[in-house]
């Protein structure tokens, strides 16, 4: 029956109507999040930048997959996989070692999204996305999201580290790269 109240029809996505907008320098508390094909709950981190660069200029350092310890200060080393470079191994400052796959890339869009192959965390179905977005000539925005299912718990917190220690801190070193 089409108005059975025990029955729904799943909406893929977030319901937009629900959603609450983030303005640049603000900041949102992590949250977990449904996933609409999963009934466990995901968590999300989620950072975002503008930047006085062009975003040409910025989604050229955020494509190259297997280079991000060029502008990353957390990371140590970054390295494209042996025979794949679309798998990139990492090893953070503070030595814990990671290996990411990238999923899709699109130039157009100026996005890429990856997810974790092998790692520490009490976490799994990563999925991390970054979008890089035009805001004139010489100016962009960049968003840097990932969601995932916490072994524990809501992931609240591992989300504020993946927010504040990674995603924050490395578009933060991304702003800076090309100013004087």
């Amino acid at each position: 029956m089409p108005n059975d109240p025990q029955r729904q029809n799943p909406q893929p996505g977030r319901d937009l109507q629900q959603a609450q907008p983030v303005l640049p320098g603000q900041r949102r508390e992590p949250q977990a999040t449904q996933h609409p094909q999963h009934p466990q709950r995901y968590a999300e981190a989620r950072a975002h930048r503008v930047m006085d660069r062009a975003a040409d200029a910025v989604w050229r350092e955020v494509r190259d997959f297997p280079a991000l310890a060029a502008w990353h200060p957390g990371i140590a080393s970054s390295t494209a996989h042996p025979g794949n470079p679309r798998v990139r191994d990492l090893v953070t400052t503070d030595g814990i070692r990671l290996t990411e796959a990238l999923h899709s890339v699109d130039d157009t869009l100026m996005t890429l999204e990856y997810g974790f192959v092998a790692h520490p965390f009490p976490l799994t179905d990563y999925r991390a996305r970054m979008e890089v977005r035009p805001e004139g000539d010489s100016r962009c925005s960049v968003t840097w999201t990932a969601t995932f299912r916490p072994a524990e718990g809501d992931g609240a917190a591992l989300a504020a580290q993946f927010e504040a220690g990674v995603f924050a801190v490395g578009l933060e070193a991304l702003g800076a790269r090309g100013r004087g």
